[in-house]
């Protein structure tokens, strides 16, 4: 065997462990959300309000490309978001925003339409709405390897005067 394909095969060992640990934790962050429907609780659209910073860790398949994104959302609790980003594409930095809508379920998890409502990404709620965990799955090639947001103020988003 030579050894750039070693190398390869090692770098795909790797990324297929880092998929199958992200499956696992999501999975594990989805059954989570049991105990709060259990004990009565729900959650709706006006769980996830105000400004969430998130960080996004992905590779684009098939050709392995990685991709990192730094975003900051801003939900209306009704429905609607807006978001402002900044990625790294393979090293290409892009600076962008996006807008669309959002669902809420009742046992926490939801999705985003994100891109104007062209894509989507499935989340879950945690914290009462203070956090959500969440995966790509339109398009299935930008594949998540992780991804958290979390609530930066209460209400619209806005920092508090002082």
């Amino acid at each position: 065997m030579k050894c750039d394909q070693a190398s390869s095969i090692v770098s795909n060992a790797g990324v297929n462990k880092q998929m199958a640990i992200s499956a696992l934790a999501l999975a594990v962050m989805f059954l989570s959300g049991v105990p709060a429907r259990a004990q009565g609780r729900t959650c709706s659209n006006a769980n996830l309000e105000g400004a969430y910073g998130s960080s996004v860790g992905m590779i684009v398949l098939p050709a392995g490309t990685p991709r990192a994104v730094l975003l900051r959302f801003s939900f209306d609790g009704k429905g609607n978001f807006t978001n402002t980003l900044t990625m790294n594409d393979n090293g290409t930095i892009i600076h962008s925003s996006d807008f669309g809508t959002y669902t809420v379920n009742p046992d926490c998890t939801g999705t985003i339409f994100t891109n104007g409502g062209t894509r989507t990404v499935e989340i879950v709620l945690v914290d009462g709405g203070n956090e959500f965990y969440s995966i790509r799955t339109n398009p299935s090639n930008l594949v998540f390897l992780f991804h958290s947001a979390k609530k930066i103020f209460p209400g619209n988003g806005q920092a508090q005067a002082q």
